[in-house]
C-alpha cells in the first residue's frame, strides 16, 4: 500500500504521533494533563510507545501482544509507574495481501474504506462512559458562550480527575501507559481485503463534522488524495478559529492536536 501522512499541533507542543512500517501504521495522542501532574510530556511518552510498537509489530503475533509489549517495553526503560505516567491512544492497523486488521485503545479512529463506496469507522469510546457529568458539565458552559476561561479550565480538572478513578479498570476504560495488561482489552477487528479500498487511521482531533466540506471520512480521504492530508488538517482547524469560544462545536480545547494516516493499495 501507498500511505500519506500529516500532523498538525493544536497549540505550541504536538503531543500526536504516528509510525508507518513494513505492511501496518499507527496513530498515537498523547493525553493532555491539564493539572500538568504527570511524570513526563504527554507527547514523549507518545514517541517513545511508537518506537516501541515500530519494534514489536513486525516481531508477528496479535496487534495486542503487540502494543501489551511495547507498553512494557518503554515502562521498563524509564521506571514508569501508572500513578503519574502520561497515556496515550493507539490505532493500530495492519494488512497483507489476505487480511487487513485494526486495533483501538482509547479514542483514536480506525476508518476502513470499501470499493463500494461505504465505510467502517471503528473506535474505543469507553472513555465516554467515565465522568459523563463533568463531560455535559464544560459542553453546557461552552454552548451558552463562556467559552476558555478560567472556569472551563475548572470543569476539565474536575473531569480529569474523575477519569482517573476509572482509568484501566474493568469498570472504566482502558488505555497505554504503564500497564502493559491495559493493552488486552484493545478493540479489533479482522476481515478480508478483498473490496478494500484504503484504510484511514487518525487522533480525534481529526473529525470530518468540523471540516468545511465533508460529511464523511471518504470526503476528508478524496481530499487528502488530491490535496495533500496537510489540506485536510489546516481546513479543519481553520473551522475550528471561527469558532474560538467552542459555542459551535464544544470540545476540551480551542484546537486539539491532528492526526492522519493513509494506506492506499
Amino acid at each position: 500500500m501507498k500511505t500519506l501522512a500529516a500532523t498538525l499541533a493544536g497549540a505550541s507542543r504536538n503531543q500526536d504521533r504516528y509510525v508507518i512500517g513494513e505492511r501496518f501504521a499507527a496513530v498515537l495522542d498523547g493525553a493532555t494533563s491539564v493539572a500538568g501532574d504527570r511524570s513526563h510530556d504527554p507527547g514523549w511518552y507518545a514517541e517513545q510507545l511508537a518506537d516501541a510498537i515500530e519494534k514489536t509489530v513486525p516481531q508477528g503475533g496479535s496487534l495486542a501482544g503487540a502494543v501489551e509489549e511495547a507498553i512494557r517495553a518503554v515502562r521498563d526503560a524509564h521506571g514508569l509507574t501508572a500513578e503519574s505516567t502520561p497515556t496515550s491512544t493507539v490505532a493500530l492497523a495492519r494488512w497483507s495481501n489476505d487480511t487487513v486488521e485494526t486495533y483501538m485503545l482509547g479514542d483514536s479512529y480506525g476508518v476502513i474504506l470499501y470499493a463500494e463506496g461505504t465505510e467502517a469507522v471503528h473506535t474505543d469510546d469507553r472513555l465516554d462512559t467515565a465522568a459523563v457529568n463533568e463531560r455535559a458539565a464544560y459542553r453546557k458552559r461552552l454552548a451558552e458562550g463562556h467559552g476558555y476561561d478560567d472556569g472551563h479550565r475548572a470543569l476539565l480538572l474536575d473531569l480529569q480527575a474523575e477519569q482517573a478513578r476509572h482509568c484501566n479498570r474493568p469498570d472504566g476504560y482502558w488505555i497505554a501507559g504503564a500497564q502493559p495488561e491495559a493493552a488486552r482489552h484493545g478493540i479489533t477487528t479482522a476481515e478480508g481485503r478483498a473490496g478494500v479500498s484504503a484504510l484511514v487511521l487518525a487522533s480525534d482531533g481529526v473529525d470530518p463534522a468540523r471540516h468545511p466540506d465533508a460529511t464523511t471520512w471518504r470526503d476528508l480521504y478524496d481530499e487528502a488524495v488530491e490535496r495533500g492530508p496537510e489540506q485536510v488538517l489546516q481546513r479543519i482547524q481553520d473551522a475550528e478559529a471561527e469558532d474560538a469560544d467552542g459555542r459551535r462545536w464544544p470540545r476540551s480545547k480551542r484546537h486539539d492536536d491532528k492526526t492522519i494516516v493513509i494506506a492506499i493499495p
